[in-house]
């Protein structure tokens, strides 16, 4: 089978042939149809994640896909040959994921969350949900943002921001949306209430006129310590500052004024089944920015990929 592969830590993500991996106890075998990148895929390559779970090498590449389970292990019963899948393909250990034909994974991933793909959604569409869809229903749920609270979403262009300002406005939140002037609507139609152009004027100079007494709340997905320091200030008594890109130094964490975390995506399981639900019920839907072939996947990590609309997610077509 072909698949996206280091030899070892740093290697450069390369398209190789492998033989099809059997599912042992507790797994499942997927005919894998679409993957999706993601910052993470790369943290792991480069040996960045090494204390975060544990890896075999050859080590094919990859988190989030979608497809077909094609066999299972002894004493597998959630799924069963035939259900179409999706997740976060984490198991412990790492060694197949899903930038490859077939991947196998722990029927219940170890550090990840696989469930099965509402019926009407396409796999090039659940595969670009997972890891970015739930963790910004994950930062959403612990800053608590109230119904008419007002959050600033720094970022909101890629895969998780994307999610976010969706997911907050369906909870009717007044979210405040950085863009460039050419994605501005399109972020608008997302469901930001307010776009703060980049380059115009200075996110503090923006907020004194969109939220002259402060927000509720900063979510950050860029990870510019400087910017986030910055705006802090603007954050009101008890509200939170969470970036998903480790954009809060030490200084900030200790804060006693407001909630501030480096988030980290938790609750895995309930939250891939709260992806399902919102996208069957239209709630949410994934923005999908580039759709490659397996075989550009390199290309993919590294970010060189040209889009003309909103980033999203680069969505990779394996079958």
């Amino acid at each position: 089978m072909r698949a996206i592969v280091i030899e070892r830590f740093g290697d450069t993500p390369a398209l190789k042939e492998l033989p099809v991996p059997e599912p042992g106890s507790g797994q499942v075998q997927v005919a894998i149809e679409a993957a999706a990148t993601n910052p993470l895929d790369m943290g792991i390559a480069s040996g960045g994640l090494a204390a975060l779970g544990e890896y075999r090498f050859p080590l094919t590449l990859g988190m989030d896909g979608a497809g077909t389970v094609t066999a299972i292990g002894d004493g597998v019963t959630k799924f069963r040959v035939g259900d179409r899948v999706f997740g976060q393909f984490w198991s412990r250990p790492l060694q197949f994921g899903t930038f490859a034909e077939v991947s196998v994974v722990q029927a219940v991933p170890a550090f990840g969350a696989l469930a099965a793909i509402p019926d009407e959604l396409p796999s090039h569409v659940a595969a670009a949900l997972p890891t970015s869809g739930m963790t910004a229903l994950g930062a959403i749920d612990h800053m608590q943002v109230p119904e008419g609270g007002t959050l600033l979403i720094i970022g909101a262009t890629g895969g998780v921001g994307t999610f976010a300002v969706q997911a907050a406005a369906a909870r009717g939140i007044r979210t405040i949306a950085t863009a460039s002037a050419q994605l501005a609507e399109q972020v608008r139609v997302l469901g930001a209430t307010e776009i703060i152009i980049r380059g115009e004027q200075s996110l503090e100079q923006a907020l004194q006129k969109f939220a002259p007494e402060g927000v509720d709340a900063i979510l950050d997905a860029v990870g510019d310590r400087s910017i986030t320091s910055g705006l802090a200030g603007a954050v009101r008594d008890g509200g939170a500052l969470f970036s998903i890109a480790f954009g809060l130094d030490e200084k900030l964490l200790a804060d006693e004024r407001i909630r501030t975390a480096n988030y980290r995506l938790d609750r895995k399981p309930e939250r891939i089944a709260d992806i399902a639900r919102l996208v069957t019920a239209g709630t949410l839907r994934p923005v999908i920015g580039a759709t490659l072939p397996l075989e550009e996947a390199p290309r993919a990590l590294t970010g060189r990929v040209e889009v003309t609309g909103l980033r999203g997610k680069t969505v990779l077509q394996v079958r």
